[in-house]
């Protein structure tokens, strides 16, 4: 409720707003990386619903515990669609951003919009990985899903070396984190 005063400062009016926020789809994305440099490589997974490679993570979903928390939804989504829930396999080093976005939902068929926060995870920190051994890793590291790690090249020209498509909704985050060249 707010009250508006009249010029006399004697009179007083209430008046009720309802102020309608837009919807929003809150989701928690990990960034996973190995290398440095023109080295550097990004764990994505495939997401067969869309036939297309994403950033690992997924909506905050309640019903599913995550309290409106970020940090649950993104370890759930680490969980589900990695296997990993011990704190010796994965952790959180920070939450780098939160990204606000209008888009296309394919599946709605409408605009929508999003709030992406947006994690730096380590994966098994004591494992060293090699350039070699990278990609056998993200075949072996799946519940049901593919990961593969891509180049900053790959994600910027929407497609990995073998031709499969990479979303533009990776691509966009990571130029906002200034993994990759706008």
């Amino acid at each position: 409720m707010i009250e508006i005063q009249s010029i006399d400062t004697t009179v007083f009016t209430r008046c009720n707003y309802s102020l309608v926020e837009p919807e929003v789809e809150r989701s928690a994305l990990a960034l996973i990386a190995v290398g440095s440099g023109l080295n550097r490589k990004y764990l994505l997974q495939w997401n067969a619903q869309w036939a297309v490679f994403n950033l690992i993570g997924g909506k905050v979903d309640n019903a599913l515990g995550d309290s409106n928390s970020f940090v649950r939804a993104i370890c759930r989504e680490i969980e589900e669609e990695m296997g990993l829930s011990s704190p010796d396999d994965c952790y959180i080093v920070e939450e780098l951003k939160h990204i606000y976005l209008r888009q296309y939902s394919r599946r709605d068929k409408v605009l929508k919009n999003y709030h992406f926060c947006v994690f730096s995870v380590d994966i098994f920190p004591e494992l060293p990985l090699n350039r070699e051994r990278q990609n056998t890793f993200a075949r072996w590291l799946s519940t049901g899903r593919e990961n593969v790690y891509v180049s900053a090249e790959e994600i910027g020209q929407l497609c990995t070396t073998d031709n499969r498509p990479i979303s533009l909704t990776t691509r966009y985050i990571l130029q906002m984190l200034d993994e990759i060249p706008l």
